[in-house]
């Protein structure tokens, strides 16, 4: 095992002490004739004569660092001066630059790194053989002799040597290699690395251009009313009032709401109140989330879709039983930067500058929706102000209604929709709110002979352009997974899912389906150690013996690196109570014991241990950085966040009462990298987030006796962190 240890302050005081500046390498030893011409080998790579290498990225950067990772993967392969590498936003829809698996240019699911690993060292290595060859003919000696290193190509045996820019109008003329050997990772010198941030500069003096940045000559402000109940239409309108206010150009309806285009942001929002409008509600105006959680209880109670079934249930001949129930609520994503698009559309050309995740599917969607036709339009991907799954909307939402707007509006201008916080956490995407039920019958060994498990749901992919590949057999398999591949289950199982109808729209989550299907697994587990009086460490090796092995195995390497970097052995502090989970997601493996100290009727953070096995690291700093971006967005979910539904419309607002962890709030996290000797890197940057709840949820009931079953947290009697 391979321990890397690093607690998020640590982290962030060495942060702070980078130098936040550019340092470019001088010219190599040789004067070399001046080439201008580039060499682009790829549609993602272009070496220009200048030595900087440019890597156009296929997947979108929301914050958690893959323009980095992927650049380290592609630069080590290439043998690349990691000073002179720049990271580019995606402006193309060329095939070159579709997720390897979905076949589409997409981000998401935690992929990045993982399904263009070796698409990207091809591309690295590929180049590398074009230079060394264009060196070698250049000088007139076998390309076998010839070394690589820091974007220059050396010649052992007559001492000369090139820089990659000198020899790019050369290397343009090379053929392709039918076949590249690639590197041994003993060789990698970037792969593995807590290289700097490729974005750290931009991000820190203010010039990184988000979608909110935009600014574009001509450019006009829209702000759009939505109908407040969800399923809502709108009945009548009368725009008289707005149109007459200062700055107000045009008001635009389209199929969602009315928008009105005005010179400013400030105005058009002015004159969308400004509006009279009404709605026909429609009959979810009648209900509220109270309603909703009756309808899926007494759903619970009844026969659903069978998506696992082994062996035969019979609860009546357990030892022991426990049998519960835990309710997941409604999730926003509420991303810092709030959702926005620019748009233009003039004689059938339409240009979009936005953060998106989509650009694959979001070109379909919005020819769909507006007729224009799809090799007409171009979408310029900014930098994203987070997302968690809200910039990757299955239909392009805010992005067709930008489109809608600039479209309907007549004015051959940019337009830029800007949706308002308070838009989107009351009418965007959610996170489904989801019931799980479950009845567990133990052998006299104490294991989980019998387990019969309903889960309560909406579907978020059936009717989208995933329903074929996610929606199989009325089964949408993101509402159960990490469920239906748990590894603890016996030998009789009995899975069902009921797939909900409302109009509430739902969507991917950071963590999707685990967000709630781990806290209820993790959860049980850790009730049916307690059952048995068993240590929750030794009892999870228990359920995993005899399991499959190559997965088991990586979860008992996450299992035994928590246990020994936790000290679970040593008794704890009178006053320290102290909590477990370990789940699998997105092919990586991510446990925490989080410890909770208890003074008076009053709980706070003692210690959290978190143990990660991803695969192949690329940046030990990105992953830990994300683990403690995980353990901040779970609390979160935790301690108050929740979308509730009263008479069709969604209560909570803005960030005042949709709250986010405060930084003080936010636990030390002592984060251990496993190594399990995978070849490739695993997923990152949502594995963190659904461990995190059933573990914490544990530590609380050591300390209080109270059993979370109900998100988010409702403690009585006791306060946890500050009031």
């Amino acid at each position: 095992m391979v321990k890397v240890v690093l607690s998020r302050r640590a982290f962030l005081e060495g942060a702070a002490a980078l130098t936040f500046s550019l340092a470019l390498p001088q010219r190599g030893a040789i004067a070399a004739r001046a080439q201008t011409a580039t060499f682009t080998p790829s549609a993602l790579l272009r070496i220009d004569a200048d030595d900087t290498v440019r890597i156009v990225m296929p997947h979108a950067d929301l914050g958690c660092g893959s323009y980095t990772g992927m650049a380290q993967v592609l630069a080590d392969e290439l043998d690349a001066d990691w000073g002179r590498v720049v990271a580019e936003h995606l402006e193309s829809l060329d095939p070159a630059f579709k997720h390897r698996e979905w076949g589409v240019i997409a981000t998401g699911a935690s992929s990045s790194l993982n399904n263009q690993w070796q698409y990207l060292r091809e591309i690295g290595a590929t180049a590398r053989a074009m230079l060394v060859a264009a060196a070698a003919a250049e000088w007139g000696v076998p390309a076998a002799g010839l070394r690589t290193a820091n974007s220059q190509i050396s010649d052992p045996a007559s001492g000369r040597n090139a820089r990659y820019g000198e020899l790019t109008a050369r290397a343009a003329t090379m053929k392709p290699p039918a076949k590249v050997t690639l590197k041994d990772p003993k060789q990698f010198k970037l792969i593995g690395q807590s290289l700097p941030r490729l974005d750290r500069i931009v991000k820190s003096d203010g010039s990184a251009i988000f979608g909110l940045d935009v600014r574009l000559p001509g450019m006009l402000h829209a702000a759009i009313a939505h109908a407040p109940v969800f399923g809502g239409k709108l009945a009548t309108l009368d725009s008289s009032r707005a149109e007459a206010m200062a700055g107000v150009r045009k008001v635009v309806r389209i199929p969602t709401g009315v928008a009105v285009v005005a010179d400013s942001y400030w105005q058009a929002k002015q004159a969308r109140d400004a509006l009279a409008l009404r709605w026909d509600d429609g009959p979810f105006a009648s209900v509220s989330s109270a309603d909703l959680w009756r309808d899926y209880a007494a759903l619970a109670a009844t026969d659903g879709a069978v998506f696992q079934r082994r062996g035969e249930v019979r609860l009546e001949q357990a030892k022991q039983r426990l049998d519960g129930e835990m309710r997941f609520p409604f999730l926003a994503h509420a991303p810092m930067e709030p959702l926005n698009a620019t748009a233009k559309v003039s004689d059938g050309v339409c240009e979009i500058w936005s953060g998106t995740q989509f650009q694959g599917m979001d070109v379909p969607s919005i020819e769909k929706a507006t007729g224009i036709q799809a090799d007409k339009i171009t979408i310029h991907t900014q930098w994203l102000g987070g997302s968690f799954g809200r910039r990757a909307s299955p239909f392009a939402d805010y992005l067709v209604e930008a489109v809608q707007v600039a479209q309907g509006s007549g004015l051959s201008v940019p337009i830029k929709l800007l949706w308002q916080r308070e838009d989107d956490i009351q009418g965007g995407l959610y996170r489904p709110m989801a019931l799980h039920r479950y009845s567990i019958g133990l052998d006299e060994a104490g294991l989980p002979a019998h387990w019969r498990h309903r889960v309560v749901c909406a579907t978020i992919t059936k009717g989208t352009p995933f329903e074929a590949g996610y929606f199989v057999d009325g089964i949408d398999r993101l509402s159960i997974e990490g469920l239906i591949d748990n590894l603890y289950a016996g030998a009789n199982v009995d899975y069902q899912l009921h797939t909900t109808s409302h109009p509430v729209s739902v969507c991917w989550l950071r963590g999707e389906g685990h967000t709630h299907n781990a806290p209820a697994v993790e959860g049980i587990v850790n009730r049916l150690a307690r059952l048995t009086g068993s240590d929750p460490f030794a009892y999870r090796r228990r359920l995993l013996a005899g399991k499959d092995k190559d997965r088991a195995g990586r979860v008992l390497g996450v299992l035994d690196t928590l246990e020994r970097a936790s000290g679970w052995s040593a008794k704890p502090a009178a006053d320290v109570y102290r909590g477990l989970a370990v789940h699998t997601s997105f092919g990586s493996v991510c446990g925490y014991v989080v410890e909770l100290r208890k003074t008076g009727q009053r709980l706070d953070f003692h210690r959290v241990t978190a143990a990660f096995d991803c695969g192949r690291v690329i940046n030990p700093d990105s992953v830990k950085a994300q683990v403690y971006s995980a353990v901040a967005f779970a609390l979160s979910t935790f301690i108050g966040q929740q979308i509730e539904i009263v008479n069709g419309r969604a209560k909570q607002t803005n960030f005042h009462d949709y709250t986010v962890a405060a930084l003080r709030h936010v636990p030390d996290v002592e984060v251990h990298l496993v190594d399990s000797a995978l070849d490739h890197p695993t997923g990152v940057g949502e594995v963190g987030v659904p461990p995190f709840i059933p573990a914490l949820a544990e530590a609380i009931f050591q300390a209080t006796g109270q059993e979370v079953d109900v998100f988010p947290l409702q403690l009585k009697a006791y306060t946890f962190l500050e009031a």
